[in-house]
């Protein structure tokens, strides 16, 4: 088994060194082709960038940054205008079930009364089938408690 290996292993290398060989064959023919030093084919290979052309990546670079500052504005504006979003939770029962994660099969953190008053975060932004009721998870805080209840036992006020 080692002797086979070791005959594929050589098979291989052979085969490797004849296309090194070849490659460096290819280029020294170039360079005499186009009278010119190897080294300065391999550098003119290389892509290289105008003055003109960094100027505008510069000045792209400079307007992806202006739009990148002015969005993270715009969600700062947004995040801190939902610090204050409320909402009352609306059930037929004594409680709603909050929950560590988005789905039913999530453990129950607390159970919250009927018509209390809770801060609402934010929605899930998939919609999901209950009871074959299309509705959001909402992420709350109650107390000092934050969790996942269904949006649909929520009203906003």
């Amino acid at each position: 088994m080692k002797r086979r290996v070791d005959q594929k292993t050589r098979k291989l290398l052979r085969w490797l060194y004849l296309i090194v060989f070849s490659v460096i064959v290819i280029w020294f023919v170039i360079s005499i082709i186009q009278q010119r030093n190897p080294l300065d084919i391999l550098q003119s290979g290389y892509a290289k960038i105008s003055y003109e052309q960094s100027n505008n990546l510069e000045q792209q670079l400079a307007e992806k940054d202006s739009i990148i500052t002015e969005l993270q504005n715009k969600l700062a504006v947004y995040e801190g205008s939902n610090i204050n979003r409320r909402a009352l939770v609306i059930i037929n029962s004594e409680s709603l079930n909050m929950r560590a994660g988005p789905t039913l099969s999530s453990n129950i953190i607390i159970k919250i009364p009927a018509n209390a008053e809770v801060q609402l975060l934010y929605y899930d932004s998939k919609t999901f089938y209950i009871n074959n009721e299309a509705g959001k998870w909402a992420r709350i805080k109650y107390g000092d408690v934050e969790g996942w209840v269904w949006g649909n036992f929520l009203r906003e006020i």
